[in-house]
């Protein structure tokens, strides 16, 4: 399982949507080695190259992906608890 969450280092909501499946991930109990949690940098190549993979055209994007198929995504927003927490528990 792979969360990649796509925004620039200082935009806050991106900021916030990390910090959120971090918090999440913790409470939950999920062990880190079952799920990857990526940021990428949309001003750097590696994140313009994985953002244009994905078709990102607003931040933050957000992706849950399991063995290469898309579970879920958001475009423009940071995603509620609720709307993710069914993908890991």
């Amino acid at each position: 399982m792979e969360v990649k969450v796509f925004g620039k280092p200082g935009c806050e909501y991106c900021k916030t949507t990390v910090k959120k499946f971090e918090t999440f991930f913790d409470r939950w109990n999920i062990e880190r080695s079952k799920v990857a949690l990526s940021f990428f940098d949309m001003e750097q190549m590696e994140g313009l190259a994985e953002g244009a993979f994905y078709s990102v055209t607003k931040i933050p994007a957000t992706v849950i992906e399991k063995d290469g198929e898309i579970l879920k995504r958001w475009d423009g927003s940071v995603p509620l608890s609720e709307e993710f927490k069914q993908y890991f528990i």
